[in-house]
């Protein structure tokens, strides 16, 4: 999604203030895309926020104000999220590295639902529920073996996440008895676009977790199947409507007669509200190509290295010129720092702001903000149709020792 007309004189006003490259996140949009996840789910759908997509304190709320529950992964979303006002009831704790004095955090913190990730976790939790005097419910997570290939969440690899289920048949459940089982997690596949692709994966995920439940005697009241629900990247891209991601999973749930789905949604649920910002210091010819060096780059937003997929990308002013092929990096001395080409006006230039869309999730958190001690990225909200700066650009002097 492109940045709102209505929105550009004043975010043009605070980007001249601030100069800085930044993340603007539009709240008006997300609270309107969220509104219309909501209205659009059946009441057997729970709908959760995967926190690690961005853990900004103005996204969290927006969510605690639309009643998303909200998926933590580690002991700082925890506290995050609490410091946003999400209740401790409406949090669910996920991630592959779960300690006993972790448990004891949560416990405290009074987080009833937990997903486990290996037997070990299963005994400490129970240990800390014994101590604590809780009964926390669980979720087993579950590694499941493909045909297909790999993603980034694994796919057919072998990665930390969950155990496969002839290792959570050897569970001894006489030592989790502080635990209430209410199902399972399984989430393998991300940035699905396809719908097929979609009502694939899920219909072999609930007959192999059905398998699984009668072998080891713990009904699926729950079935979590993670997010992995794709935004457009690349041209010619579409997104995938809610009404129809919605359709599949009540037709699976009816065939397969589980009870309750849950999806923690990430990329789908905020990356087309976000959109990242900075200045062209630099343009040149090299052996054939015209290279554009940004005042930021994957230090700032470092999904293109990691992923090889670039975000949208377009000049922020109006140009009548004839498009080009831009090869655009960053300014760091790596030359990891590449963000991908794409076609742009010809006169693009020296001072220009370039613009990348679909910059919500997986932005500036999933970043290597401090290699080289350039400039931290400044982050501007747009709500209720005012523009705020809750952060501004921080030079390396606010926090080098």
């Amino acid at each position: 999604m492109k940045i709102n007309n209505t929105h550009i004189d004043k975010l043009t006003k605070t980007m001249e203030r601030i100069n800085s490259p930044l993340y603007f996140y539009d709240l008006d949009y997300l609270v309107e895309h969220l509104s219309y996840l909501d209205k659009n789910k059946d009441p057997s759908i729970k709908l959760w926020y995967a926190c690690k997509a961005n853990p900004m304190s103005a996204i969290l709320k927006v969510f605690r104000n639309l009643n998303f529950g909200i998926d933590i992964a580690s002991k700082g979303e925890l506290d995050q999220a609490l410091r946003s006002g999400i209740e401790p009831e409406n949090l669910i704790a996920t991630g592959p590295a779960k300690s006993f004095d972790y448990f004891k955090d949560l416990l405290r913190n009074e987080v009833n639902t937990i997903v486990l990730e290996s037997i070990n976790q299963a005994y400490w939790l129970n240990e800390a529920a014994i101590l604590l005097n809780k009964n926390p419910k669980v979720l087993l997570r579950v590694q499941l073996s493909w045909e297909k290939g790999s993603s980034v969440l694994g796919g057919n690899d072998i990665t930390p996440f969950g155990i496969g289920p002839q290792e959570w048949i050897k569970l001894d459940r006489s030592r989790c008895t502080n635990l209430n089982f209410i199902g399972f997690h399984v989430f393998q596949w991300g940035n699905i676009l396809s719908l097929k692709d979609l009502k694939e994966i899920w219909a072999t995920i609930i007959k192999e977790i059905s398998q699984l439940s009668n072998d080891i005697k713990i009904p699926i009241e729950v079935l979590d199947l993670g997010g992995g629900i794709g935004i457009p990247y690349e041209p010619g891209q579409n997104n995938l409507d809610f009404k129809d991601i919605n359709r599949i999973l009540v037709d699976l749930k009816t065939k397969y007669k589980v009870e309750t789905i849950w999806l923690e949604l990430g990329r789908y649920a905020v990356g087309s509200a976000g959109h990242y910002l900075a200045k062209v210091i630099d343009r040149k010819h090299v052996r054939g190509r015209e290279l554009l060096i940004l005042e930021g780059g994957i230090n700032h937003i470092c999904r293109p290295a990691l992923t090889n997929q670039s975000f949208p990308c377009e000049l922020y002013r109006n140009s009548n010129a004839n498009n080009i092929t831009f090869h655009i990096h960053g300014p760091l001395c790596t030359a990891l720092d590449y963000l991908g080409n794409f076609e742009l006006p010809a006169d693009s230039n020296i001072g220009d702001w370039i613009c990348f869309h679909q910059a919500g999730a997986y932005g500036f958190t999933e970043a290597m903000p401090f290699f080289l001690c350039h400039n931290l990225p400044a982050e501007v909200i747009m709500y209720n149709q005012a523009i705020m700066t809750p952060r501004t650009g921080k030079t390396s002097a606010d926090w080098m020792i």
